[in-house]
């Protein structure tokens, strides 16, 4: 009796194995480790999103050199260790070496080096810090660098005739990176940071830092540098009744719908400049508006899609040298122009909040 029970066993391990196997040769796999649940889900689930659209549209145009594109989408719920664990999943379990993500660069950075170990292709649909994507050869972003916005945001502020600013900042380091950015050129230029907060990442309440800035009587401006609690802040700032112009980068519109109200008027610069026709399809497809990723998340699938194709291969080494070989590349996300070191820039967007929403405002 044991003997027939463990044959049977083994024969169904046999048949998995071989139907597995072979998924796998009449498919092509990517992977994808994006924040699905929990503080910037909504720019994960844009990028799943425009991912499946540009999986949909490849398939419906025959694929992949003859095979079906299939997407293994993991959520690292804005962990590390989550993050870390999906990536081996991915590689080990699923055997896939073709990944997007991750969204934030906390989650993206610890993964440099096991990517470049397990030689895997990774592209952040929005990533934002350089020694993710100069890490490694087989590193990319299509997701314009953060600080670049912040020295864009600096000149806008100095144009409008700001002179003395506080920032609200952080200790994450994309954070860091843009308050850094923010302040050599601002000064640069002639203008004066009269006061940086830096909440503890601990602290939700934030009426203390609030109250610091209202402090500070000489200043023309506040800028907010960060996203994911950027709805409690314009709130705590909104409550201490601070009237000087508020400006900030890269909000989405889970954190201004958030916010309640307390957003309006709020000016900031975006890298989120999605193609009429793409935002169009988005809409419809999914009856809501297109958030921060969506439009990187499927360039990202369209150029290694666009690669395989010029090489023959999923060969790790022979697509790394095809897309580092680019120089520009007109997508759903707007042009890009590559830097020579696996980035890119493209231009920007300005918006204000008005009435909950972010209107572009004239260059």
């Amino acid at each position: 009796m044991k003997t027939t029970i463990l044959a049977t066993l083994l024969a169904i391990i046999i048949l998995l194995t071989s139907c597995q196997s072979h998924t796998q040769q009449d498919t092509i796999q990517i992977g994808s480790i994006l924040i699905l649940t929990g503080d910037g889900a909504s720019w994960g689930i844009a990028e799943r999103n425009g991912m499946d659209m540009a999986a949909e549209k490849i398939n419906q145009e025959g694929g992949i050199l003859g095979k079906k594109l299939t997407l293994v989408h993991e959520d690292d719920q804005s962990s590390p260790k989550q993050s870390l664990s999906a990536f081996q999943k991915l590689t080990d379990v699923n055997d896939i070496h073709l990944i997007i993500g991750t969204t934030w660069s906390h989650t993206g950075l610890p993964l440099v080096q096991l990517a470049d170990g397990k030689k895997v292709i990774m592209i952040s649909p929005s990533l934002g810090v350089k020694e993710f994507n100069e890490g490694s050869k087989y590193l990319f972003n299509v997701w314009p660098h953060d600080y670049l916005l912040s020295e864009e945001l600096a000149k806008t502020l100095f144009e409008k005739g700001h002179r003395k600013v506080a920032i609200f900042s952080a200790q994450q380091v994309w954070v860091k990176d843009q308050t850094e950015a923010f302040r050599k050129e601002f000064e640069k230029l002639g203008g004066k940071i009269q006061l940086v907060v830096e909440p503890d990442p601990d602290d939700k309440e934030l009426r203390a830092e609030a109250l610091r800035i209202t402090q500070e009587k000489n200043i023309d401006a506040v800028i907010d540098m960060h996203i994911a609690p950027a709805d409690i802040i314009a709130k705590r700032l909104k409550e201490v009744g601070i009237k000087v112009p508020i400006y900030s980068i890269a909000l989405d519109n889970a954190v201004i719908k958030a916010s309640q109200g307390a957003m309006d008027g709020t000016v900031f610069l975006t890298s989120l400049t999605p193609s009429p026709e793409f935002e169009k399809s988005y809409k419809a497809k999914y009856g809501m508006e297109l958030d921060i990723g969506a439009d990187s998340a499927y360039d990202a699938v369209m150029l290694l899609t666009q690669a395989i194709k010029a090489t023959g291969s999923t060969e790790s080494d022979k697509i790394a040298d095809y897309l580092s070989s680019l120089k520009e590349y007109d997508g759903a996300s707007g042009h890009l122009t590559f830097d020579g070191k696996r980035g890119v820039t493209k231009p920007f967007l300005t918006k204000q909040v008005k009435k909950g929403v972010a209107v572009t405002l004239e260059s």
